[in-house]
């Protein structure tokens, strides 16, 4: 015998935890910031044998992580609460985030770019030239 649930508060309640649990909020930079863009976030993000390693993907996400767990636990309580607006809360984590490593790129000091590249630049910002690669960064929710 199939049991038929009609409480309609338990039914939005079960699909928002559904949705929750099928998405993902990814922040950074996508195929579509194009190969030049890409290559000189690697190159930064990581280091290479001559550029030293300005994170500001993963220092970004290591600084604030405890910070989006705790939003994503505030959504499930409010899911609990009966607000059921589950992607456009997890839509604006992601650009809470967009905006942290924008800062970061905007505001990380060290290490220095040589004196040559500032010379080249016009600026000591290290990650900062057109402002392209910073213009780049992006969110989106995606299925898990």
């Amino acid at each position: 015998m199939a049991v038929k649930i009609k409480d309609s508060s338990f039914i939005k309640y079960q699909r928002a935890m559904q949705t929750i649990n099928s998405q993902k909020v990814i922040v950074g930079l996508f195929a579509s910031a194009g190969d030049e863009v890409l290559t000189k976030a690697t190159v930064n993000e990581f280091g290479t044998r001559n550029i030293p390693e300005r994170s500001f993907i993963r220092s970004t996400y290591n600084k604030n992580y405890k910070k989006v767990a705790g939003r994503f636990i505030k959504i499930a309580q409010s899911i609990s609460r009966g607000n059921y607006a589950i992607k456009n809360k997890m839509k604006l984590i992601g650009l809470e985030q967009e905006k942290a490593i924008k800062d970061t790129i905007t505001n990380l000091r060290t290490p220095q770019n040589a004196p040559s590249t500032v010379a080249k630049k016009g600026s000591s910002n290290p990650l900062v030239d057109t402002g392209e690669m910073r213009s780049k960064i992006s969110s989106a929710l995606r299925n898990k």
